[in-house]
């Protein structure tokens, strides 16, 4: 089985969609099935990337996959990464993954609270759940079967996209992930 975890449901949008996921009745998390895939819906941020990634019954054989958007400085918008190196801001800790890079390599930025202030980030991608969706999975699955995928949405800014914006940003990019 695939797992994969994303933290809005404009985000999922696609990814259901794409794979033709069906929900499963549930009181705790959106939840979406089919015979090869769960998709499940945690919310924004760490913690509760953590915690969805944990409430799936996980194997250590099964592939668990984090896909959303995220911020960037140096990276055109609509930009498909596959991270190899998670930073988490607050505490300074660092996970270099250990799955196999078949797109293009990045280290992302994992921050408790969203970044509006470009200035502060050089060659990294911004997010908020990366470094809590990987915390979690490493309990359960083995390392070379994590991998988080992160679309670059804007410039590290307030901007608010519309769930057609975020839509129309990973679509396009499903054929290459599944």
């Amino acid at each position: 089985m695939t797992y994969i975890v994303t933290a809005l449901q404009s985000e999922a949008q696609p990814i259901i969609d794409f794979l033709n996921l069906s929900k499963k009745d549930t009181q705790k998390f959106h939840i979406f099935i089919n015979d090869n895939f769960t998709l499940i819906i945690s919310g924004m941020g760490k913690i509760n990337s953590a915690i969805a990634t944990t409430h799936l019954n996980l194997n250590s054989d099964d592939q668990i996959i984090n896909i959303g958007i995220c911020g960037a400085t140096d990276h055109n918008v609509s930009t498909l990464f596959q991270i190899k190196k998670i930073i988490d801001k607050s505490s300074n800790k660092v996970i270099h993954l250990q799955n196999k890079i078949h797109l293009n390599p990045a280290t992302i930025t994992c921050c408790d609270t969203p970044q509006n202030d470009p200035k502060k980030f050089k060659n990294t991608l911004i997010d908020m759940e990366s470094f809590g969706f990987y915390q979690a999975a490493n309990k359960f699955v083995k390392k070379e079967n994590i991998s988080i995928y992160k679309i670059v949405s804007d410039k590290i800014s307030d901007t608010i996209l519309s769930p057609k914006e975020v839509h129309n940003l990973i679509y396009p990019h499903l054929k290459s992930l599944f």
